[in-house]
């Protein structure tokens, strides 16, 4: 009798302990996008920003961290090639009618900072591009919410 009450409470103990290891579970979920995530959305995100003028070659992430559970930054490098010039690129922006205005002085106002900010290029030079993407957890997953700019 004694034996099937140590047995009884033994196997309390297992399904006790069982319980708390799967309600804990949870815890342990994805704490941050994966890898393959983080590449995608980064490239992706990349050509919108300048849609038809570079072209991705390889993306290396160089760190990354958690802000909270929901919030994940990762610090990214882009290697890009040029698909035109840049006078090729802004001259093509003005002609293009798919565009609408203010579009096209969103766009314009891009070319404008390149122009101050990057040599001039021609198709097929390459450039690296340093970006700080911030990440949030959603109910269907990882999502690339933002690029960060860079603090001063």
């Amino acid at each position: 009798m004694l034996k099937a009450r140590q047995h009884t409470f033994q196997a309390s103990i297992y399904a006790l302990f069982f319980a708390l290891l799967l309600s804990l579970s949870g815890c342990f979920g994805v704490t941050q996008p994966t890898e393959e995530d983080i590449r995608y959305m980064s490239i992706e995100h990349f050509e919108k920003e300048f849609p038809g003028l570079f072209y991705p070659i390889e993306m290396t992430k160089d760190n990354g961290y958690k802000q909270n559970d929901t919030h994940y930054v990762a610090e990214v490098t882009i290697h890009v090639g040029a698909m035109q010039s840049l006078e090729d690129y802004a001259k093509n922006l003005k002609n293009d009618d798919s565009l609408s205005a203010i579009e096209k002085i969103m766009l314009g106002a891009q070319v404008g900072l390149l122009k101050i900010t990057m040599p001039d290029f021609k198709a097929d030079d390459e450039f690296e591009f340093k970006r700080n993407y911030l990440f949030i957890k959603t109910d269907n997953g990882w999502m690339l919410k933002k690029k960060l700019e860079p603090e001063a």
